[in-house]
């Protein structure tokens, strides 16, 4: 049977975790669900995609994976089932999908709920579509093609001349800020120069290997698991010393 994750905005306080797991259980009483995260700042879309796209590329091929943010869906939005990947993603199409993926998906599958309401998605939508899948269910059974997903655009960096620019879109529980800089294009604009690494006051002239190179409360730049420059602190938290903020800029001059 394959493994369902569960990635969402809810929280940890109330019920609706614990109700959207029972609901699974319920329908399939052998099931394997695993969390991702359940603490996604509310309704962040581009913090969801990252941590799901990191995420999922653990699991084996064929795996199911909720995603439950922003999940109501309106006028402008509906609930599908994204096959990308060898796996499937279930949510709303309200963007996240498309922060998600560079390219269209595989199969996208409107869910068969149109003219209906839900005030619980997670449970009375995502769950019910998640055990149909789980236990054998074809997913072209499950609703109508789609052909267009709804797009955000999510700022990308960018190598001009010898200038790289870049944002902040992430900050871990350590309080490590994750920038849309990936090492490929670090590579490419650097090519071996010198360079420095600039944000709000501060200035960075080197890559560490690990958080472990810098002395303790020294900021340092290093590239994470995920393959993303991350500024850091050596037991410290960027977020609240150094005054980064979400889509604070971040550029790195080739020198």
């Amino acid at each position: 049977m394959a493994i369902i994750t569960f990635t969402s905005d809810l929280g940890l306080k109330d019920y609706y975790v614990s109700a959207v797991k029972g609901a699974i259980y319920s329908q399939l009483p052998n099931a394997q669900i695993i969390d991702i995260s359940h603490l996604i700042s509310t309704h962040n879309l581009l913090e969801a995609a990252y941590i799901v796209k990191n995420a999922y590329i653990n699991f084996p091929k064929g795996s199911i994976h909720i995603i439950s943010v922003k999940a109501e869906a309106d006028t402008t939005s509906s609930y599908v089932i994204v096959k990308a990947d060898g796996h499937y993603f279930i949510g709303t199409d309200n963007g996240l999908f498309s922060l998600m993926f560079n390219e269209f998906p595989e199969k996208v599958i409107q869910l068969n709920t149109v003219g209906k309401f839900f005030t619980f998605p997670s449970r009375d939508v995502f769950a019910k579509a998640a055990c149909f899948l789980a236990d054998g269910g074809n997913i072209d059974n499950m609703g109508s093609p789609k052909t267009e997903l709804l797009q955000r655009i999510a700022f990308k960096a960018s190598l001009i001349n010898d200038l790289i620019k870049g944002v902040f879109i992430y900050f871990d529980s350590f309080g490590n800020a994750v920038t849309n800089i990936d090492k490929n294009l670090f590579e490419l604009g650097t090519k071996g120069r010198n360079f420095e690494i600039l944000f709000n006051n501060y200035k960075i002239t080197r890559i560490s290997k690990g958080y472990f190179e810098a002395r303790e409360g020294d900021v340092l730049a290093l590239f994470n698991a995920s393959g993303h420059l991350e500024i850091a602190m050596n037991q410290g938290n960027v977020f609240e010393l150094c005054g980064i903020r979400l889509n604070s800029s971040i550029t790195i001059n080739i020198l």
